[in-house]
């Protein structure tokens, strides 16, 4: 099952905002989302398919999925939705991108954009800030900077949220025990793990699966 990561979605990820209009004239396979969703049905008839079971979906149905929840789309006729797609952390970082006199947003790097992309093929192998910048030729400072102007975090907080969004998908899509779990995504201290978790999603991973796993 394909997990869509922010990264695919979002093209300024200082702020993880985004929308589309989605015409739906054949199924969507099944898919988890590393952020919320939100789908307005605005035209058309379809069924919803989720952890959660078949609802059929008409003019006005409304499809609210957490980050690491998994859906698709069957039997569509003429069906027109609106996404609404918003990042994990957006919440905290609107407070910060909608202070006057904030900074101007800057286009990504050419070195950020291929740093983003090895972190994300790979997010459970051991990471270090000096590792990452030699990949893309860059110092270690010259990388942060430039990371932050275009993601507004560092590189390595950027690996934390691949991290909790991968991890988020699998405590939702398997049984597999959290210690499994915070392994397969590069966190091998459960404790580390625990924290890091809670810092992107404000649970923790065994409160987040009983919450969010039907």
């Amino acid at each position: 099952m394909h997990n869509v990561l922010s990264s695919e979605v979002f093209p300024d990820q200082r702020l993880p905002v985004a929308g589309e209009r989605l015409e739906l004239v054949a199924d969507v396979a099944p898919h988890s989302h590393a952020f919320f969703e939100i789908a307005v049905v605005v035209a058309g008839r379809g069924t919803h398919v989720s952890a959660a079971g078949e609802v059929a979906l008409q003019p006005d149905s409304v499809v609210v999925l957490r980050p690491g929840e998994w859906h698709g789309y069957t039997d569509c006729a003429g069906l027109v939705v609106r996404n609404a797609y918003l990042g994990p952390d957006v919440f905290g970082l609107l407070s910060g991108a909608l202070v006057p006199g904030g900074r101007a947003s800057y286009p990504a790097h050419p070195a950020v954009q291929q740093a983003m992309r090895l972190l994300e093929a790979s997010i459970d192998e051991p990471w270090t800030l000096d590792r990452l910048a030699a990949l893309v030729n860059l110092a270690p400072g010259y990388l942060v900077r430039l990371f932050g102007r275009t993601a507004g975090i560092s590189p390595m907080a950027y690996l934390d949220r691949l991290r909790a969004e991968r991890a988020a998908g699998l405590l939702i899509e398997t049984e597999l025990p959290i210690a499994t779990v915070g392994a397969m995504v590069g966190w091998h201290d459960p404790s580390h793990a625990s924290r890091r978790f809670r810092a992107t999603f404000g649970l923790s991973p065994s409160r987040y699966r009983s919450t969010f796993r039907p």
